[in-house]
């Protein structure tokens, strides 16, 4: 009996010894982001996923979400004018950079199923977006989007980010756009190549519809047991959300069912979008309450170099709906 004790014992141990290996310092990171360097809590996220939900903070389930994320990671916690920002890396230190900002009342847990397909040939920093569910704080008073918009391109300088692709998804679109626009200004844009995931009152206003305000009815009256069903209206494959994430997601609005700033995002204006000269994709679904044809062919005519696509069986949440074919789509327009 002894004996297979030990063994059990020796057989654990190196299965943690495997585990730390695949994840612990896998993600290099620069000797400037050094200085931002959370040490790697990948077994700790992971770790708490054994635990209910009902006894884990907000802070708690943010990384229990993340731990989906299927690569190593780094996270980095940033002092910014505005705050601390927390920015989580994946990826090949020496790669072309990609820039990934999250949905609104989401963080960069979100992006767990395509952080592996975008993460194998490209650096990439998830930031959380304060006015988010992540771990990114602000001290000051934000008034603005104008605000919001100076605070990346802050952390752009930061991270030393001279070039990099930008993915927005939702109202991280509309950021994305407003970030492009705001870089426009200078004398060299640090954005090479613009992607628009279901970027919301970017291209034209949202429609009134039964979906749309059954989402707005779960966002102000979140329940966990109704979560997968309620979320229909935003995805065609809800019950494919993990669990995990949803847990978090649900806490999140039940902690803030009103957006900051959500009246700053209307629709970016001709002269505006004439101004943006970058390649860029635009990618909605069939089903998306957020976006519809129109919204395609606005794009088609205002913006100079851009390809547009329309996903079947999609709804708003693209990045799960057609995990594949958005990692697929975004990788094939970056390389090209």
């Amino acid at each position: 009996m002894k004996i297979w004790i030990g063994i059990l014992s020796i057989l654990t141990i190196l299965s943690l010894l495997v585990v730390s290996d695949l994840f612990s310092d896998k993600v290099k990171v620069t000797s400037k982001q050094q200085a931002y360097l959370i040490p790697g809590r990948h077994l700790e996220n992971a770790e708490l996923q054994k635990l209910s939900a009902e006894n884990l903070s907000n802070e708690q389930l943010y990384r229990r979400a993340l731990s989906l994320w299927p690569v190593a990671y780094r996270e980095l916690s940033i002092p910014t004018s505005f705050g601390q920002a927390r920015v989580i890396v994946a990826g090949p230190l020496d790669a072309e950079v990609i820039v990934l900002l999250h949905g609104m009342q989401a963080n960069s847990a979100m992006w767990y199923p395509n952080i592996a397909a975008l993460s194998e040939r490209y650096r990439v920093y998830a930031i959380d977006d304060f006015l988010g569910s992540g771990a990114s704080h602000t001290q000051a008073n934000i008034s603005g989007m104008d605000q919001v918009v100076s605070w990346y391109q802050e952390l752009f300088d930061l991270l030393q980010l001279d070039s990099l692709n930008l993915v927005g998804a939702s109202r991280g679109g509309w950021q994305a756009v407003a970030i492009a626009l705001a870089e426009s200004n200078n004398e060299l844009s640090r954005i090479q190549r613009l992607v628009l995931l279901s970027p919301a009152q970017t291209f034209s206003w949202i429609e009134l519809s039964g979906d749309l305000l059954s989402s707005i009815l779960f966002t102000l009256n979140p329940v966990r047991d109704e979560a997968h069903e309620s979320l229909k209206s935003l995805s065609t494959k809800a019950h494919m959300i993990n669990s995990i994430y949803l847990d978090q997601y649900v806490a999140a609005l039940d902690s803030n069912p009103i957006p900051d700033l959500i009246t700053e995002m209307q629709p970016f204006s001709d002269l505006q979008l004439q101004k943006i000269t970058l390649p860029t994709l635009v990618m909605i679904g069939d089903k998306d309450i957020m976006n519809n044809q129109d919204s395609l062919e606005r794009a088609k005519r205002m913006l100079d170099k851009v390809q547009t696509m329309k996903l079947q069986d999609a709804g708003h949440f693209l990045t799960v709906d057609q995990a594949d074919q958005v990692n697929r789509t975004i990788l094939d327009f970056l390389a090209n």
